[in-house]
């Protein structure tokens, strides 16, 4: 496995990060490597909004989705 080292971490960012792995439980290296893997699995949003399979039966589909979405971020 690759190593990484990270510098500039702003102490908010960090607090928040020492924050989640003490709740959840987790060494804070092991938390932050689960996040990470999320970030990357969800780089291109393209890749993952083409890949996304809607929840069976709920009727919600990935234009309610968007649209969801952007009701909400246009109200703000």
């Amino acid at each position: 496995m690759a190593r990484m080292n990270l510098h500039g971490v702003p102490d908010e960012v960090y607090a928040a990060l020492v924050k989640g792995a003490e709740e959840n439980r987790r060494p804070l290296n092991a938390f932050v490597v689960e996040r990470l893997a999320e970030v990357a699995n969800v780089v291109n949003m393209a890749d993952y909004v083409a890949s996304y399979t809607p929840p069976v039966g709920t009727g919600v589909t990935v234009d309610d989705a968007v649209a969801a979405v952007r009701e909400v971020r246009d109200a703000s």
